[in-house]
């Protein structure tokens, strides 16, 4: 004798099952996504790591060119100090000479050399307030050539413009330190290179530099 299945039992059996289907279907679904959500994550947490290591070994070259800047800085300085004590021993000279008309000629060729000297100084400050330090790094096969000028911080409200003509980067600023007004100019040769200008240029007034960037 066999027995029989109740009809209304496997319809509600057969229903029960596919809606457990669809819950796993949905379920399978949702951790699909998961999936792809959490590779994405990590796609894009691996991309920012390498764009931080490579961020902070630039920072560690540019420390390290920053230092290099500043011992040349002192140098020019030191220079600038040598001249500084030239002057006075000229101008002690003047006064032990007793002679009129040689007093007369050495005061001309005095005031000759004071002005050189004077002229000179003028140029060692220059060169020991602003430093251009060129430099070329390759980002994504892509080359780009760096023009990084540094200044002294006791420069105030300091005013920068640039312009490449023909085969020179033309730099001019206008800033004061102290009561003194400080104009700068200066022409680098960029020799042959056809640059293209990357992006605005990066200043920054309170670490005293300005960064440009030209694609080769």
């Amino acid at each position: 004798m066999h027995s029989q299945i109740d009809p209304h039992l496997y319809q509600n059996t057969i229903k029960q099952l596919n809606i457990e289907n669809n819950e796993l279907k949905q379920q399978l679904q949702n951790l699909k996504l998961e999936l792809e959500k959490q590779v994405q994550l990590s796609k894009e947490a691996f991309e920012w790591k390498e764009k931080y290591d490579r961020l902070h070994k630039q920072n560690h070259s540019l420390d390290h060119e920053r230092k290099q800047l500043l011992d040349e800085i002192k140098k020019l300085k030191d220079e600038i100090k040598n001249l500084e004590n030239s002057v006075q021993q000229l101008q002690e000279k003047t006064k032990d000479l007793k002679d009129y008309d040689q007093i007369k000629a050495n005061s001309i060729s005095v005031q000759q050399d004071n002005l050189e000297l004077i002229r000179q100084l003028e140029t060692f400050n220059q060169k020991a307030s602003f430093v251009i330090k060129p430099k070329t790094i390759l980002d994504n096969a892509k080359q780009y050539y760096l023009v990084i000028l540094q200044w002294d911080r006791n420069i105030q409200n300091l005013q920068l413009t640039y312009k490449i003509e023909k085969d020179g980067l033309i730099l001019e600023g206008y800033g004061e330190t102290g009561d003194k007004k400080i104009v700068y100019q200066q022409i680098y040769d960029l020799g042959k290179k056809i640059l293209k200008e990357k992006e605005r240029p990066m200043i920054s007034l309170k670490e005293s530099y300005m960064t440009l960037t030209f694609e080769v």
